[in-house]
């Protein structure tokens, strides 16, 4: 530090020597000496002080886990195919972006994506037998069992963190499980209702308000509507898992209590079967589509889009399909819940995605699995088709609660109710698809062969029995 110091002589002092000086010279008696003079000395110091200026650090944060990241240790340099059910060309963009999207948050595994239709269910059959399954696969869900038992699918009870499995309705996850555990994850949802044209029951004289909302109320509507239009209902049964529509619609018991023996000739499941043979007989249903598969079901929409029923079993994410075929139809369409069943319950209608046993990268396999059915990626998806997701933070969004205003929104201001309502009333269900055969022949006997209902069934059950002793 650097002082300086300024000593100044004050006025006061040189105007009083001045004056000192000439009184000597004027007087000639010496004068009296002059009183003593206080003088103060002003001193004025300057401090300098220099001031560090402050450095700038730049800091680049460390980057936080991709919070779609949900499955650790995925295997470097994994290359998965994926396998997935009518979804192209239609969803080439949203099945794309996603990809990418998984990308970001596992960068070291590579897809492959391939769309199956018609021979999906066969291909995957053959794939798992010859050893070259692809790795993640999108299927119905009531194909999971199958596979299952088999011990051809990853256990997804045991790969997915207890964190994981809860971003989904419990419901769903555990949908079809086999020995306790789940193999699958819920992907898309549907709510099946009825699609009606407005067209055909006016002109019959039916309003919305007239359609069934129970099983029985379906079957004499369908009577009456027959008798009086001379055009069949659209129904058809889940063909994949013929004991889940008997129970549903039925309110059958298929199997006992202890699960040893099948049940499904009890007096319920007579009287289910007898409900359809009386429709068919009556000519109140169209024959060649109420056993049709769902990847049939475009026939049952053409169908309807040429007006050959008043309503048809499905969904509102198929209303684009008659869309497209007959634009002019579109602004008769309406979507009303379907009829529900002597069960009182409404079975779960989705799709799942599923991981091959053998794949050999299982934990990147089972991060694709759950990022396709996350609540982002369900949420994507619902915005561009009417699906509706597996996953309740999704109905979060705002999305969810608009004020419908297309035909296909109709159901989505309660789609979370009903999807959170869903749920398997069935028994784990021993050599599924061996079982479902049997009880397709027994249907199509009595349907189209003239058996008594009894009579197939109780050859069905003793045929089933054998299948699981």
């Amino acid at each position: 530090m650097n002082t300086k110091r300024t000593f100044a002589l004050p006025v006061l002092l040189l105007t009083a020597l001045a004056l000192v000086l000439s009184a000597c010279g004027a007087a000639q008696t010496p004068a009296a000496p002059p009183e003593p003079q206080v003088v103060t000395q002003v001193v004025v110091q300057t401090e300098v002080v220099e001031v560090e200026k402050p450095v700038e650090v730049v800091v680049t944060p460390t980057p936080g886990p991709n919070p779609e990241a949900v499955i650790s240790d995925v295997e470097e340099g994994a290359e998965i195919t994926f396998w997935t059910f009518y979804l192209s060309p239609t969803f080439d963009e949203y099945i794309k972006s996603t990809i990418a999207r998984f990308n970001e948050s596992y960068p070291g595994v590579t897809v492959k994506w391939e769309d199956r239709q018609a021979t999906l269910q066969e291909e995957f059959r053959n794939s798992l037998a010859a050893g070259n399954a692809p790795d993640v696969v999108n299927v119905p869900t009531g194909w999971v069992q199958e596979f299952a038992q088999k011990g051809q699918l990853l256990n997804m009870s045991e790969a997915l963190p207890q964190e994981v499995q809860a971003q989904y309705f419990p419901d769903l996850f555990n949908q079809v499980n086999v020995g306790g555990a789940s193999y699958q994850v819920p992907w898309y949802q549907a709510v099946d209702g009825y699609l009606v044209n407005t067209q055909v029951i006016s002109a019959a004289g039916y309003t919305l308000e007239d359609l069934p909302t129970t099983f029985d109320e379906q079957k004499q509507f369908c009577l009456d509507f027959k008798e009086r239009s001379g055009i069949p209902c659209g129904l058809r049964m889940a063909t994949d898992n013929l004991l889940q529509t008997i129970a549903y619609e039925g309110g059958v018991e298929v199997m006992n209590e202890d699960g040893s023996a099948f049940t499904f000739d009890s007096p319920e499941a007579v009287q289910w079967l007898q409900d359809y043979v009386d429709l068919m007989n009556a000519e109140a249903i169209h024959r060649d589509i109420v056993l049709l598969n769902a990847a049939d079901d475009r026939i049952g929409l053409e169908r309807f889009t040429a007006g050959q029923m008043p309503f048809y079993v499905t969904g509102p994410q198929l209303i684009r399909v008659v869309r497209e075929s007959n634009p002019g139809l579109y602004g008769y369409l309406a979507m009303v819940p379907r009829a529900v069943g002597r069960s009182g319950a409404l079975p779960p209608v989705s799709m799942s995605i599923v991981v091959a046993q053998d794949t050999p990268y299982p934990r990147a396999s089972a991060a694709l699995a759950t990022f396709f059915s996350n609540p982002q990626s369900m949420l994507e998806f619902a915005k561009i088709v009417q699906i509706f997701p597996s996953t309740p933070a999704s109905f979060e969004d705002p999305f969810f609660t608009q004020k419908p205003v297309a035909i296909e929104d109709q159901i989505r201001p309660i789609a979370r109710e009903i999807i959170s309502s869903q749920k398997n009333i069935l028994p784990e269900i021993p050599n599924q698809a061996e079982v479902n055969e049997v009880v397709r022949q027994a249907i199509e006997a009595a349907l189209f062969g003239g058996v008594d209902p009894q009579t197939a069934l109780t050859d069905a059950v003793t045929q089933a029995n054998e299948l699981i002793q």
